[in-house]
């Protein structure tokens, strides 16, 4: 019987592969672009719009049912606004608001305030006071420094009731 040994042709290792050394900094390079999609996403949230419709949600909250009774006894009302914003110039902005009543009648001295506002933006907004031209139309002037889509808000008061409506409003160049 002879026995025969056979060398293994894999070579013996004599340390780690060069591949092994960059380990250390493949956590090193995930850590960078967790670090950079980070701070990314922290300078848009500081530079965006906050997107708070109320400075006092938690006020507005706890007085609904206040507000829920106050929407029932301006419907009850009957009155009824039509809003135009026409006229612009060099990014001013005519707005005319026809107050009616129940009866289509006009409603003449209301001391009326119109909030000129922009969904995606604060910086813009604008409260303005509307001047009566004639009996049961109200009109002013606003500054409009972007064109779109805009929320106007109005406010009367008139025969000691309160009167508000918000209006989707286009305003094209």
């Amino acid at each position: 019987m002879t026995t025969t040994t056979t060398q293994n042709s894999i070579p013996a290792s004599t340390g780690p592969r060069k591949s092994d050394r960059l380990i250390p900094w493949y956590f090193v390079g995930g850590f960078a672009i967790m670090l950079f999609a980070n701070v990314c996403l922290i300078v848009f949230s500081q530079t965006s719009w906050v997107g708070l419709v109320s400075d006092h949600a938690f006020e507005d909250g706890n007085n609904y049912n206040e507000a829920i009774a106050d929407a029932k006894a301006q419907s009850d009302l009957g009155w009824r606004t039509k809003v135009s914003v026409e006229g612009i110039i060099n990014n001013e902005a005519t707005i005319t608001v026809l107050f009616r009543d129940k009866a289509q009648q006009p409603i003449s001295g209301a001391k009326m305030e119109a909030v000129l506002m922009r969904n995606d933006r604060d910086d813009v907004d604008e409260k303005i006071m509307l001047n009566e031209v004639s009996p049961g139309e109200y009109r002013t002037r606003a500054s409009v420094p972007v064109y779109g889509n805009w929320k106007l808000r109005i406010v009367a008061h008139a025969q000691n009731h309160d009167y508000q409506v918000v209006e989707d409003v286009l305003i094209k160049q």
